[in-house]
């Protein structure tokens, strides 16, 4: 690779405070092969998105969530003496660990490090048939945090929100939605629906939202260049075009897939640099 990009990546990561990362050497290299097995454009088109890019280290993503339910407004804490989480997932997805999953086990560790909730009490529930069931009764003094660390497109919290809904004794202001990240389609739908939405970092479209006409096509089509180096279903422009640049303690599918899927160039098989890893059963 020439040494212009190859400059350009490594003041990235210097700027951004990636190199502090645990494992930042092996993410860069991944970088620098994916960079060499692209052409010119879109070589820039990729330093360019990488620039906006959001890596988290565990560190910071323990730091964010805590800064997310300690910007729940005091008045709001005081009326609460009990909370009860819940993972945002899709019902046909119960039997899968989502990424709210792995945030509800992060959540026990931080509740001693949060402000204003000393006398609540946590609780959580993670089947759909127990949080929907008439059973299930809440009173004014309870709360409901439906919980992720991602919300990309608005599928799956409005997937999540209409179930639990299903349930009459729940009503639309005993909810929270809490997540590390949101993009402003999920936002807008939420706010839509006059429930409370608390994030630390608002995720932009990577290539949608930052350029105009006649740039804004030049690089989409750069970008579907891309994704040929991709086979099978990649999740063309993330899940549903949500176009993130962002991984968390893993990285979400509304992320560009040549950012996490595996490619191929000239028959050689290479790994993204930030590669989702799904276990073998």
């Amino acid at each position: 690779m020439e040494m212009l990009p190859f400059a350009r990546l490594s003041t990235i990561f210097q700027g951004k405070k990636w190199t502090e990362i645990y494992g930042s050497n092996i993410v860069f290299d991944k970088f620098c092969r994916l960079l060499d097995n692209l052409s010119e454009q879109q070589r820039n088109l990729i330093l360019e998105l990488t620039d906006r890019y959001t890596w988290m280290s565990y560190n910071e993503f323990i730091y964010r969530l805590i800064k997310v339910f300690n910007s729940i407004e005091n008045d709001k804490l005081q009326a609460l003496k009990r909370i009860v989480l819940f993972p945002v997932m899709k019902p046909e997805d119960e039997a899968v660990t989502k990424s709210g999953h792995a945030v509800l086990y992060l959540i026990q560790g931080i509740i001693p490090f949060l402000i204003g909730y000393k006398h609540i009490t946590f609780g959580k529930i993670e089947e759909y048939d127990k949080i929907t069931s008439n059973s299930f009764t809440i009173s004014e003094d309870v709360a409901i945090f439906l919980i992720d660390d991602y919300l990309g497109s608005n599928e799956t919290i409005k997937a999540t929100i209409d179930k639990i809904l299903t349930n009459s004794n729940i009503r639309r202001d005993n909810l929270y939605i809490i997540s590390i990240s949101a993009q402003k389609e999920s936002l807008d739908f939420i706010n839509s629906l006059g429930i409370s939405v608390y994030t630390d970092h608002f995720s932009k479209k990577g290539i949608s939202d930052y350029y105009s006409s006649p740039l804004l096509e030049e690089n989409i089509t750069i970008m579907l260049e891309i994704e040929k180096l991709i086979t099978g279903n990649h999740f063309s422009f993330g899940y549903r075009n949500s176009e993130a640049l962002i991984t968390l303690i893993r990285t979400p599918d509304n992320t560009f897939p040549i950012f996490w899927k595996e490619y191929k160039k000239n028959g050689i098989k290479f790994e993204a640099p930030f590669a989702r890893v799904q276990f073998n059963l």
